[in-house]
């Protein structure tokens, strides 16, 4: 796979369900670790290098290891065949499609937050960060509200296969997670079948009835469905997990936010550049190629980590800090490049009303004693087990 050699972590042994930060500071010690099998890449100006070039650094090659039976329109292919479907699905989600769902959003996430206020307790993972990402899916897409559980379910079971050095987690077993890839295909299947032609205001809707050349076969639409079940929904339920229990944990921080809701914007983005709940993204290598100073053979995995790439000092003074008044965040949470996120005007706008109408009802609150979340490890996103809050007078 490479030549030379270099710092080798486990990362499973990484101190993350209790230490996330001292996890990455561990990580960022060196540009370049061999993480098992494969070779992690955290210094910022390499993570940019890889990212920004996918004829080297292939996206496509990383998914066909996984041995995905699903096209996963777009992020499983490589420009030029990447950019024509990123071409077809933008409009989608731009900022100028995104923005006539705020209201609806800040329904859904009073109706969430209402009862808690009465409570003066919760679990927020469990009852609101995983819950608010999926019901936003189940609209945007046109499914009944019942088939949320259902949902999580698949989503978890598959997502829970990967880990943060490319290989498979013995958290669940492959044929158990591939069973419940079965049932959400077969779902997705139908779904796409009985939606074909059929007029209605809902995303998946629309993309299937696109007109020539811009039209979707089934499997293409198939795939694009399957990979928003497992990207979109965990990512933002973590990320919302992660800035909670930072804001729980820092009175002074969450104070900036009550006196002066504008900054809500600017503190997303902190929050998303201290924890992106995708950490570290995968590539494979299309020729030999050598990277600072080290050769790696073509075929060889890289596992790209977005989050040591955001605390680079030169970018981000005291990047450990959290910090709502950067005058410039260029985290890379998102990613960066061809492949960066599709979906993340709508994760922000996600994010930005759940902290803006929480808050608004609920200044004052702390992680409940007795109780410490964990993030989940080792997986292939991170996230928290749980954040038991408690409401404060």
């Amino acid at each position: 796979m490479a030549t030379g050699s270099l710092p080798r972590i486990n990362t499973d042994k990484l101190p993350m369900p209790e230490a996330r930060d001292d996890s990455w500071r561990k990580m960022g010690e060196c540009p370049l670790v061999d993480v098992g099998d494969s070779i992690a890449v955290t210094r910022r100006d390499l993570v940019e290098l890889v990212l920004k070039d996918p004829a080297l650094f292939s996206s496509k090659k990383a998914f066909e290891m996984l041995g995905s039976p699903l096209p996963l329109v777009p992020i499983a292919f490589d420009p030029p065949e990447q950019t024509r479907y990123r071409q077809i699905l933008q409009p989608f989600f731009s900022p100028r499609a995104i923005k006539p769902l705020e209201c609806d959003l800040r329904n859904q996430a009073i109706a969430l937050i209402t009862p808690i206020v009465e409570r003066r307790e919760c679990d927020f993972v469990a009852e609101v960060a995983k819950v608010f990402p999926i019901q936003v899916f189940i609209v945007l897409f046109g499914l009944p509200l019942d088939m949320r559980d259902q949902f999580v379910e698949w989503k978890d079971a598959v997502l829970r296969l990967g880990s943060a050095s490319g290989v498979t987690s013995s958290e669940v077993s492959v044929e158990e997670a591939l069973a419940k890839a079965g049932e959400l295909y077969e779902y997705l299947s139908e779904l796409v079948r009985t939606r074909r032609g059929v007029v209605a205001d809902d995303i998946l809707s629309r993309v299937l009835n696109l007109a020539p050349p811009d039209e979707l076969s089934d499997e293409e639409a198939i795939g694009l469905c399957y990979l928003f079940v497992l990207a979109g929904l965990d990512t933002v339920a973590d990320a919302l997990g992660f800035g909670m229990q930072r804001l729980a944990e820092n009175p002074d921080k969450r104070r900036e936010l009550i006196d002066d809701p504008s900054l809500i914007p600017a503190a997303t983005e902190e929050l998303l550049r201290l924890d992106p709940s995708a950490p570290f993204t995968s590539r494979v290598t299309t020729r030999e190629v050598e990277l600072n100073g080290f050769t790696l053979s073509e075929g060889s995995q890289v596992m790209v980590y977005l989050s040591t790439g955001n605390r680079d000092e030169t970018l981000f003074p005291n990047p450990y800090d959290i910090d709502f008044h950067r005058p410039e965040n260029r985290h890379i949470s998102f990613g960066l490049g061809a492949h960066r996120c599709l979906g993340s005007h709508l994760a922000r706008l996600e994010m930005q009303v759940l902290y803006e109408e929480w808050h608004k009802r609920i200044p004052n609150y702390h992680i409940t004693e007795g109780t410490a979340p964990r993030v989940l490890w080792p997986r292939g996103t991170v996230g928290l087990d749980s954040l038991h809050l408690t409401i404060e007078e």
